[in-house]
């Protein structure tokens, strides 16, 4: 697949790329755009702002859905810009060294010289704007609300919705064509997170990786993930075994045997009394999902002039 623009709403554009199935975003306001993930390293980086500059020449601002190096990798390219995320300078920039080397490696003994030498030489930028709370940014014209979910497929997982529009950029909360990945994840919490993203019932949802799709599509994988929790639960218990969980579960045997690890080492780590609960209700672990009619009102929702400049911090 050669990476393309492809629009689910007016001024809202998905660039899919040919490396990793990436879907990447671009937000239109009559000020400023927003961009949604870089990408994997420079390269990717220069032809997804180089794609952008095809079809507008708006100032930009970028928001890191997490901090898995295939979505921010790419950021040297844009220059300076005002960068938000759900995670600290210090956090993003261990992560990308310690990702940044794996990778290489990874490349390296795969035999691909030229990615492991595009990722090892990458310029690590980190975020300038910590997201500590669901924050509305208006780009003109338009509102979008940057939204950090807290642990859910990573500890620092941000969802872009788009109210008046009905679209929800999910980061790789969701993911088409691809079962999810549970390596750094909390599967209890992923479960009642994904349901809470659904709760306003967004008519597009753009997944991390693949094609976008509608509510009906995130809500079946929603369901796959409160099934994937359920049994966590029932193999900690054992009510039902190991193998019976990894044979019958939603996705692959590789993905369950992951997420049951996750689960048993978070159990693990957790407090008795807290594994013990069920998982919070998706209301209470996180603010209800905005209505387009009352975003720009509500009072936990800071509002945010997309004319505010803040230098980036690139190391």
């Amino acid at each position: 697949m050669t990476a393309c623009w492809q629009e689910v709403s007016p001024g809202i554009r998905v660039w899919r790329t040919d490396t990793l199935d990436l879907s990447l975003g671009l937000i239109e306001g009559t000020r400023s755009c927003l961009v949604i993930d870089t990408g994997i390293d420079s390269q990717q980086g220069f032809d997804f702002a180089s794609a952008i500059r095809s079809v507008t020449s708006l100032p930009w601002q970028i928001v890191y859905t997490h901090d898995h190096f295939d979505h921010w990798f790419g950021t040297e390219a844009f220059g300076e810009a005002k960068i938000w995320a759900s995670g600290s300078v210090d956090a993003f920039l261990e992560a990308g060294r310690r990702q940044r080397e794996t990778m290489a490696s990874q490349y390296r003994l795969e035999g691909k010289a030229d990615q492991a030498r595009r990722i090892g030489s990458t310029r690590l930028t980190p975020p300038n704007c910590e997201l500590t709370g669901p924050t509305a940014v208006d780009l003109g014209g338009r509102t979008v609300v940057l939204r950090p979910v807290g642990k859910a497929h990573t500890d620092n997982d941000v969802v872009v919705e788009v109210p008046d529009d009905r679209v929800l950029f999910a980061g790789d909360l969701f993911e088409n064509g691809a079962d999810p990945a549970f390596e750094d994840a909390y599967p209890q919490r992923w479960a009642a997170v994904s349901e809470y993203l659904l709760s306003w019932k967004p008519d597009v949802v753009v997944p991390g990786h693949g094609e976008p799709a509608d509510y009906w599509w995130a809500r079946r994988q929603m369901r796959d993930l409160g099934e994937l929790a359920a049994l966590c639960r029932e193999v900690a218990t054992g009510y039902v075994s190991r193998d019976e969980a990894v044979r019958h579960g939603p996705f692959n045997a590789e993905t369950m045997s992951t997420a049951l690890d996750r689960d048993r080492t978070e159990r693990l780590s957790t407090p008795a009394s807290s594994v013990a609960a069920e998982p919070q209700s998706p209301h209470e672990a996180v603010p209800p999902s905005p209505q387009a009619s009352t975003v720009v009102n509500l009072g936990w929702v800071p509002i945010v002039d997309a004319r505010d400049d803040s230098d980036g911090e690139e190391t």
